[in-house]
C-alpha cells in the first residue's frame, strides 16, 4: 500500500505512467514493442577445454584445484607425468584415475562412501 499524504479518504489519485526504462541502465528489461531473441539474454560462452581425466568440458585454464564436476578430478599443475602420483588426487595417477573413470564412473572408487 502506498502512502500518498495528498490523497484523503476515497480520493483517487492516478500515479504518473513510467516511460519505457532505460535499456542501458537495465539492459534485461526492454519495452514490450521491441521483439527480442531469448538467446539475447545468455551469458557469453565461457570457453572450454577437455577433462584431462574423463574429458568432459571444464574451463579453459582451470585453476590449481579445481575439481571436474563429473569425474571428480582435481586439476594438478605439479604432475608432469600420467604415470606421477598427483598429492590433490590422493596418490592417484592420471592413468590410474582414467581407468577407475571407465570402470567405476568416478576418478576414485573411495570418494563415493
Amino acid at each position: 500500500m502506498l502512502y500518498l499524504p495528498e490523497a484523503t479518504v476515497g480520493e483517487v489519485i492516478e500515479l504518473e505512467e513510467e516511460c519505457c526504462p532505460d535499456s542501458l541502465i537495465r539492459p534485461d528489461i526492454l519495452p514490450e514493442t521491441e521483439e527480442t531473441d531469448s538467446t539475447d539474454w545468455a551469458l557469453p560462452e565461457q570457453p572450454t577445454e577437455p577433462c584431462p581425466c574423463c574429458g568432459a568440458d571444464i574451463p579453459e585454464n582451470p585453476w590449481p584445484g579445481y575439481i571436474c564436476p563429473t569425474c571428480w578430478w582435481e586439476i594438478d599443475p605439479f604432475v608432469s607425468d600420467e604415470t606421477e602420483p598427483s598429492d590433490l588426487n590422493h596418490g592417484l595417477s592420471l592413468e590410474e584415475a582414467q581407468t577407475n573413470f571407465g570402470v567405476f564412473g568416478i576418478c576414485d572408487p573411495d570418494i563415493r562412501r
